[in-house]
């Protein structure tokens, strides 16, 4: 192994791309220290200055690895207790990814080293700041949908603590919120250079980029929470109540413990139905059977709704037989009051090697290494529930965790968003709160109430202001019962989706190509 003397740079460039992944983890949950997110690229921005290329990069590279290696630490015990792995093989898989995430923070420090060096842009100036905001948002956003897309915590999503701050993103969705994010840590950055270089004219400019954008933001979240609360007050509102059997992922599938899991579920429904709730939403796949094919559980269930008399939308496995074929579901039933179905959603977005095997047809080897994975087929998108003619989205699992299905439901006309996931697979590691904070934003992107039932937690009924009205936390047992408001009307950013980061993108492929460009230009 080479001894740090031997190394292209010395200790402090390293120490500061380590303190730049540790930064932007700790902006997450938990512990979710978010103002730690815009000063969180500066240190590996400032070390990568000057450098050769695959010294940027490989500074990059190496925040990028101890931010998602602490980020998605949890990804480890999923693979190996539940995904069935072996940790011989579980542990290169994690690596991996992890990898494979740090490419983009690579990229970013890559992109605005050769910005200055190739280029000979001014380091702090304007266009300097907004160039690496663009870069950043068009990276993160491409990671988003690049094979499958991998959308877990954009940075953006740091600031949800901020309520004021998060209310933007009616407009610019999340990917604007990474934009702002990025842009502070571009202009803190600069304020950095013009000072040491004692350059006026950049760190004057590089405060004003720091400040104004935050003031607005925060400005525009003051102005419209008393306003969005005042149509809240006037909008027409359902009870709903959301039930969390809390039941354990080892006894989930267990025929031993079927009985218990159902009279869990029955028992704290009869509580919630005596609030006499519009609508009771239970979570992923939490009856453990076949609805409409296990005549039994089928008629149990129907049984246990009518005793209740309220609606109820619950999650269960599904499959079809074609011919020889048979095709499984991931789905989402809707019941009225009398247990008769009135309709259904699939899951649409499944998780790669989690609920079905990318490319096992042309490498079967694959099925065989990954033999735990489900086996499951997409649904339609953007598909809605009806009930009482209030048109319902749903969202099973991770398909929370991608802006652009919540906004496709939303702009199909659906008053309410449901999302039921089981993140029992995580224990009681960080993932819960980070996969509940996307909620939190789906909520405000598309100003509708988000109806969050989690087998394990965190349930809650999170309003489209962003704020949680009530909720259950992990390994709790019991329901949830309050009103949701029905806005009406769409948002800007439900209107035309991701023009920011899309924009961003496009520029992030010119600002990459740029540098090659000139080098082409002189060359010739």
């Amino acid at each position: 192994m080479p001894s740090l003397s031997r190394l292209p740079v010395g200790p402090g460039p390293l120490a500061a791309a380590v303190l730049s992944g540790l930064l932007l983890s700790l902006a997450f949950p938990r512990p979710e220290i978010w103002p730690l997110a815009l000063p969180a690229l500066a240190p590996v921005l400032l070390a990568a200055r000057g450098r050769e290329p695959k010294v940027a990069f490989g500074l990059g590279f190496l925040a990028g690895l101890v931010h998602a290696g602490t980020l998605v630490y949890w990804l480890i015990n999923v693979l190996v207790f539940f995904g069935g792995l072996p940790v011989w093989l579980a542990v290169p898989v994690f690596l991996l990814l992890v990898g494979y995430m740090a490419l983009y923070p690579a990229l970013f420090i890559l992109g605005m080293t050769r910005l200055e060096n190739r280029l000979g842009w001014l380091a702090g100036g304007t266009t300097w700041i907004c160039a690496g905001a663009a870069l950043y948002t068009g990276l993160e956003h491409f990671k988003g949908f690049f094979l499958t897309g991998f959308p877990w915590e954009p940075l953006g999503a740091a600031l949800v603590p901020a309520l004021p701050l998060i209310q933007v993103s009616d407009i610019v969705g999340t990917g604007g919120l990474t934009f702002l994010v990025v842009l502070v840590n571009m202009a803190l950055t600069g304020l950095v250079i013009g000072l040491r270089e004692r350059n006026r004219r950049v760190w004057i400019a590089a405060a004003c980029w720091a400040a104004a954008p935050l003031l607005l933001a925060w400005g525009y979240g003051v102005y419209r929470l008393p306003e969005v609360r005042a149509e809240l007050n006037r909008a027409a509102s359902h009870r709903v109540a959301i039930v969390q059997g809390s039941i354990e992922q080892k006894m989930k599938w267990d025929p031993s413990h079927r009985v218990f899991t159902m009279a869990t579920y029955r028992d704290l429904t009869m509580r919630a139905a005596a609030e006499k709730p519009w609508l009771v939403v239970w979570p992923e796949t939490a009856a453990p059977f076949f609805f409409l094919k296990d005549e039994a559980a089928t008629d149990w269930l129907k049984r246990m709704v009518a005793r209740s008399g309220r609606p109820l939308l619950f999650g269960a496995p599904a499959y079809e037989e074609k011919g020889d074929r048979t095709t499984y579901f991931n789905r989402a039933y809707l019941v009225d009051a009398q247990g008769r179905p009135l309709g259904w959603y699939a899951k649409s977005h499944l998780v790669p090697y989690g609920e079905y095997v990318p490319l096992k047809e042309w490498f079967p080897f694959l099925g065989k290494v990954t033999e735990a994975a489900g086996d499951y087929s997409p649904g339609p998108r953007g598909k809605l529930l009806d009930l009482d003619g209030e048109k319902i989205g749903v969202l099973i699992c991770y398909e929370s965790v991608f802006p652009e299905l919540a906004r496709e439901q939303a702009a199909n006309g659906a008053g309410y968003l449901v999302i039921m996931t089981n993140d029992a697979w995580f224990g009681r590691s960080s993932a819960p709160y980070q996969h509940y904070a996307q909620a939190v934003l789906r909520a405000v992107e598309n100003r509708r109430t988000v109806i969050r039932a989690a087998n394990t937690g965190i349930s809650g009924l999170i309003e489209p202001d962003g704020r949680t009205q009530c909720r259950l936390g992990l390994f709790e047992r019991g329901y949830l019962s309050g009103r949701a408001p029905r806005p009406t009307g769409q948002t800007f950013y439900t209107a035309v989706g991701d023009v920011v980061p899309w924009t961003c993108l496009g520029i992030a492929v010119m600002l990459l190509a740029a540098p090659f460009i000139r080098r082409q230009e002189h060359v010739g």
